[in-house]
């Protein structure tokens, strides 16, 4: 466990000299490159997910439909039903 612990803040160490030899050397262009390839990732992602929500939208219009004209069709079955027991006098008359 104490290995772990001393690994752990060694590269945490590490980690920070790198950041700083960078911001110095290079003076900052890498941490900026980096912001935008994230920035630009994120319109990406924007863009795709705006696409995805239009998809879903027409989807979930389509099922409505579909759920709709299955209750149309239920309830007229069951009109039908209904009007065939009445004609053949079996309906739940005593």
């Amino acid at each position: 466990m104490i290995k772990w612990v001393f690994k752990t803040i060694g590269l945490l160490l590490l980690a920070v000299i790198i950041f700083l030899a960078l911001a110095l050397w290079k003076g900052g262009e890498p941490f900026r490159w980096l912001g935008r390839q994230s920035e630009q990732a994120g319109e990406m992602v924007k863009e795709k997910s705006e696409e995805l929500s239009k998809e879903a939208d027409k989807i979930k219009q389509k099922t409505d439909a579909v759920r709709e004209t299955t209750k149309k069709v239920t309830k007229g079955i069951r009109r039908t039903g209904e009007k065939i027991k009445e004609f053949s006098g079996s309906g739940t008359e005593e």
